[in-house]
């Protein structure tokens, strides 16, 4: 179902936006979108983005995104587009530090429902942002 999801989202986005360049204005379709500068405890990721000028987007993704605690989880940012250097930025959700890894591993210790959150800047300070909630439930 979240697959679909991203799907039609893409579709949206796709149709919306095929003669938009960096000197437009970028369509209100695209609202995962927000230009606002980088947060201090991001780095480089050293990935570079693909030639072209395309809108950057990022899709959070977990394995397992549910199971009993101690729950290992790996996370994964799939980025597109943007311009130069990517910096990237986890916050798991459960008050822990953030980590700058594009695809950490990360261990919920409670049990709970959890919010792993992705957000991704360019070298031009463009933004996009994501997220996958974590269901980590009472061990049995």
């Amino acid at each position: 179902m979240r697959v679909f999801r991203w799907i039609v989202i893409a579709m949206l986005v796709m149709t919306s936006v095929p003669a938009c360049t960096r000197n437009e204005e970028k369509p209100v379709a695209s609202a995962t979108a927000a230009a606002s500068p980088a947060p201090a405890a991001s780095a480089t990721t050293g990935a570079e983005a693909q030639d072209g000028d395309e809108i950057l987007m990022v899709w959070a993704e977990a394995e397992p995104d549910e199971g009993p605690p101690p729950l290992q989880v790996k996370l994964k940012a799939d980025i597109s587009g943007g311009q130069g250097e990517h910096k990237v930025k986890w916050d798991f959700g459960d008050s822990t530090p953030a980590s700058t890894e594009v695809n950490p591993t990360h261990t919920y210790e409670k049990a709970g429902t959890f919010r792993a959150s992705v957000e991704v800047t360019d070298s031009t300070g463009d933004t996009d942002s994501d997220y996958v909630d974590v269901e980590v439930g009472a061990a049995q």
